[in-house]
């Protein structure tokens, strides 16, 4: 029962940032974030990642200027990676290019709570994704959870 109650703290706190921009290295609820700062900032405010981790300051476009996983790495030290399906309030992360650079949380998969330029974070159904050969849906996908 402990889990599922966790599940949909992440999921209800996750959804408070539905409609703040999306600004790059932001996380100031309503006014700016990116996909690496709202999980930072969901995970945080649930308990469920140390106070003072923060992965800032990266350039906007740092996946197409490195080859270290670095996004990968910080997910894979406070999350177990899981083969899915992923479930309420774990971490789905998309390979964008040659890494894994854009990650998303669950509420009920397909569908997930993200932050993506040009817009703003936002609740969708990734599987109706409709960014052409950006569909997130064609991504190459690994998922990851507190609790398994």
């Amino acid at each position: 029962m402990i889990e599922q109650a966790q599940r949909a703290e992440v999921v209800r706190v996750a959804r408070k940032w539905i409609g703040t921009p999306y600004v790059s290295n932001a996380m100031v609820l309503g006014a700016g974030v990116d996909c690496a700062m709202l999980l930072v900032a969901v995970y945080r405010e649930c308990g469920m990642i140390p106070e003072d981790l923060d992965p800032r300051p990266y350039p906007p476009q740092w996946h197409l200027h490195q080859n270290e996983e670095t996004y990968l790495n910080v997910v894979d030290r406070f999350a177990q990676a899981i083969s899915g399906p992923p479930g309420p309030g774990d971490v789905v992360l998309f390979r964008v290019g040659r890494l894994f650079a854009h990650g998303a949380i669950v509420t009920e998969w397909p569908t997930v709570v993200h932050a993506r330029a040009p817009g703003k974070c936002w609740e969708e159904d990734v599987s109706r994704d409709s960014f052409g050969k950006h569909a997130l849906w064609r991504l190459e996908q690994r998922y990851f959870s507190h609790w398994r």
